[in-house]
């Protein structure tokens, strides 16, 4: 069989096109899934670290809500009349490189804690973040259990039962249009 050199540039003009269209088509950024599976334990942890996190973690929830209560005085009465309210340390990240975006904790009426975790949903891949922190009042004590329960498959940013203020180093904003889900720490609780 003999080829001209016109059907061999023909051949190599498809298989050109072929393989533009095949990478391409890997380029492009796969659908989000509506949601992720809630990570699981990974049972490493010893009882003396899980209360060193569980204590870290109500540190942060005590510097953070004296921050809030300094910028925004009348929050304390608002989170003392609540159902109750949750604080959410979200760390600087590349999002490229973790699941895990931060860390909190929410405080029922009743004064029972729940440990969280929460994963961005809004974030690409290579998006930078600086740390925030996250002070979420919930009006509902229902739906407040249920959060605490079983966290948020969801973006639960445009709730008008829940009132959140996001600190950072310029100050304190009511933040409404982030994008996260939420997940009891299966390690801390």
């Amino acid at each position: 069989m003999r080829f001209t050199s016109s059907a061999i540039r023909h051949t190599l003009v498809i298989g050109g096109l072929l393989a533009g269209l095949l990478v391409a088509g890997c380029a492009t950024e796969p659908s989000k899934p509506k949601s992720k599976p809630v990570p699981r334990s990974t049972g490493t942890l010893s009882e003396k670290a899980k209360q060193e996190q569980r204590q870290a973690i109500l540190k942060v929830r005590n510097r953070t809500l004296e921050q809030l209560y300094k910028l925004k005085p009348f929050t304390r009465t608002e989170i003392e009349g609540a159902a109750g309210y949750g604080v959410f340390e979200i760390n600087g990240l590349n999002a490229v490189l973790v699941e895990k975006h931060g860390r909190g904790m929410v405080m029922e009426r009743s004064g029972k804690v729940t440990f969280m975790q929460l994963a961005r949903t809004d974030l690409g891949p290579g998006t930078s973040v600086k740390p925030y922190w996250q002070i979420m009042v919930f009006r509902d004590p229902q739906q407040l259990s249920q959060f605490a329960m079983s966290g948020s498959p969801d973006n639960v940013s445009s709730d008008p039962k829940i009132v959140v203020y996001q600190l950072n180093e310029r100050g304190v904003a009511t933040q409404t249009d982030w994008g996260a889900r939420y997940f009891r720490d299966v390690d801390l609780n």
